[in-house]
């Protein structure tokens, strides 16, 4: 694993110490995560590989801080013994194995972008007629595709990804992707929900994307939704209100300045008023590619009978998804995060969970 890769490294690999440099790092996010630090027997199984998905959020908070420059998806990654495990030192080193063949596959992606029919995960998606015919007319790459390219060289130093997975994105030109996805639902003890929901957007279109449209669904409410944005995200948001029922409500966020092609920003909003009463589940349906999906519940005040999770795919099929699910009991509470990778417009990702109440 890369964390333990990078923990020797800095002489941090025994339990002890690595609670004294969690505490260190947990100071200047939160004085509240001081002492949180996972258990013997969880750090062991941070370090083994032994652990599905990634630890609960505030774990991942603190271990971003003790390790700058490496997201909480990269230090639960398998490590190459070949790799470099240092981040790269000059910002200006190109990091794709191919610019040309990176170029190529943007302009052919913004003529002819496919909705849906792209699989993620895959090899590289060089285009081998687009190329052929660009090299053949000995046409340089449009403006558009070199802007673009530019920005995904940019963003793969920012969030450290791989030649392949920008690659994948460049064959995601001609839409606004969702780089990560995370929800906080937090339920308590009389089933009232607070709803939170986190984008990292980016634009990979021609267009500045100023409105995206959103919906949210309960199946009981304490009263009309609210819907506010989130203060702490990267542009202003405005929520536009199309349509409201009891428990429905479809609506937009703007966002302001726009997103200009290229550009990524974190945006997000809150929803109160939803109500959990005897169906305990989240459907989460995918409207655009997804790279990184998070859902992270925490009901109040109960116990767990079970909890499941399943993906479904656009034809219909579906797949289990528990092998990415971790679900816990913490003092009173019961907590549950799923992670899903790599999504497509018309999935959808469901978490089951069966409380059982304490007795009054």
């Amino acid at each position: 694993m890369r964390l333990k890769v990078l923990l020797r490294e800095k002489h941090w690999q025994t339990y002890q110490t690595f609670c004294t440099e969690y505490d260190r790092a947990a100071k200047g996010i939160d004085l509240g995560l001081v002492g949180s630090w996972p258990s013997r027997a969880q750090f062991h199984r941070w370090l083994s590989g032994e652990l599905k998905g990634l630890p609960y959020p505030h774990h991942c908070r603190v271990l971003e801080t003790m390790l700058p420059g490496w997201t909480a998806e990269q230090l639960f990654e398998l490590c190459p013994p070949e790799e470099s495990n240092q981040p790269s030192s000059n910002p200006d080193e190109p990091m794709a194995a191919d610019v040309a063949d990176l170029l190529t596959t943007i302009e052919h992606s913004v003529d002819t972008p496919q909705s849906g029919e792209i699989s993620w995960g895959t090899t590289s998606r060089t285009i081998p007629a687009a190329k052929a015919r660009l090299s053949g007319a000995r046409s340089p790459a449009s403006d558009h595709a070199q802007e673009l390219g530019r920005r995904l060289l940019q963003l793969q130093r920012e969030r450290r990804l791989n030649d392949a997975d920008v690659t994948e994105l460049a064959g995601l030109s001609g839409h606004v992707v969702e780089l990560s996805k995370t929800i906080g639902l937090d339920i308590a003890e009389d089933g009232a929900a607070r709803l939170e929901y986190r984008f990292d957007m980016l634009n990979l279109s021609d267009k500045p994307q100023a409105r995206m449209t959103r919906e949210v669904w309960f199946e009981h409410t304490t009263g009309p939704l609210v819907i506010k944005p989130i203060p702490d995200i990267d542009r202003r948001v405005a929520i536009q209100r199309m349509h409201d029922t009891t428990n429905l409500s479809k609506f937009a966020f703007q966002i302001s300045p726009p997103l200009r092609p290229g550009e990524w920003a974190r945006v997000g909003y809150v929803c109160e008023g939803g109500k959990f009463d005897l169906n305990h589940y989240w459907r989460e349906s995918m409207p655009r590619y997804c790279r990184h999906y998070e859902i992270n519940v925490r009901q109040h005040h109960i116990d767990l009978g079970g909890c499941t999770a399943t993906e479904e795919h656009p034809d219909g099929s579906e797949n289990s998804a528990t092998d990415s699910l971790i679900w816990d009991i913490e003092g009173k509470d019961a907590v549950m995060s799923l992670t899903r990778d790599h999504l497509r417009p018309n999935q959808a990702v469901t978490l089951r969970w069966e409380p059982i109440r304490e007795p009054a």
